[in-house]
């Protein structure tokens, strides 16, 4: 009986120090945002196994690198903007871009570039595989980015990119899902046959307020030039 107690207690204690043990070891100090983005099950589009392509995917941001693209993100994501989000262009193991060319988000505001080669030299991200940029929707406007994002997924799509557009984050995990996404069937300009949407897209700010992004107003729109 003594011989069982006592066993019990050592059994306690061991079980209290790895517990304290584990806990100390992760790591608490990551504050960096991350943003879940959901699949709609409901679309057209198959996978290899012709079941619709379903899942999920995270994005970890760095406000460090890039603050004010990354503030206009968390804002989007907050606003569930990028709810119902489309799948605008896909290149097999390359790039998945989303967008909102119908505008039936009715974005009306965008950002400076926050990349080198628009005079920002605080974004030292290199697009790899994985990592997140915004899109711009005139090519040679550098701040005309306004909402749409995309996720590199070859060493060689990256290279087109470092320095040219705003890097906000890498995918942290699910890259395999848009992997299989880059893959569906698409049309010459690489737009996919059948719609593809997010379901929802959520973020973990982990305790820490962000300002609202610094915005101007829209200049150009599908079809129309404000300038």
């Amino acid at each position: 009986m003594v011989k069982s107690s006592m066993q019990k207690a050592i059994l306690l204690c061991l079980s209290l120090f790895l517990s304290v043990y584990f806990t100390g070891c992760v790591d608490n100090s990551n504050k960096n945002p991350l943003v879940t983005v959901t699949i709609d099950p409901e679309n057209e589009n198959n996978g290899e196994n012709g079941e619709p392509i379903s899942g999920s995917f995270q994005i970890e941001l760095y406000p460090d690198k890039a603050p004010n693209s990354v503030a206009y993100f968390i804002d989007f994501v907050m606003n569930k903007t990028y709810d119902g989000f489309s799948v605008t262009k896909v290149n097999p193991g390359h790039i998945v871009q989303f967008g909102d060319p119908w505008m039936s988000k009715q974005i009306h505001t965008e950002i400076e570039g926050e990349f080198k080669e628009n005079g920002f030299e605080g974004n030292d991200i290199e697009f790899k595989p994985g990592t997140v940029g915004l899109d711009r929707f005139v090519a040679d406007d550098y701040d005309s980015a306004s909402g749409d994002f995309f996720i590199v997924l070859s060493e060689e799509a990256g290279e087109s990119f470092d320095g040219k557009y705003a890097a906000i984050g890498e995918v942290v995990s699910g890259l395999e899902l848009l992997q299989q996404i880059s893959n569906i069937k698409n049309l010459p300009d690489y737009a996919p046959v059948y719609s593809l949407r997010t379901l929802t897209t959520t973020v973990d700010l982990k305790g820490v307020t962000y300002e609202k992004p610094i915005t101007q107003e829209r200049r150009t729109y599908p079809g129309l030039n404000l300038d």
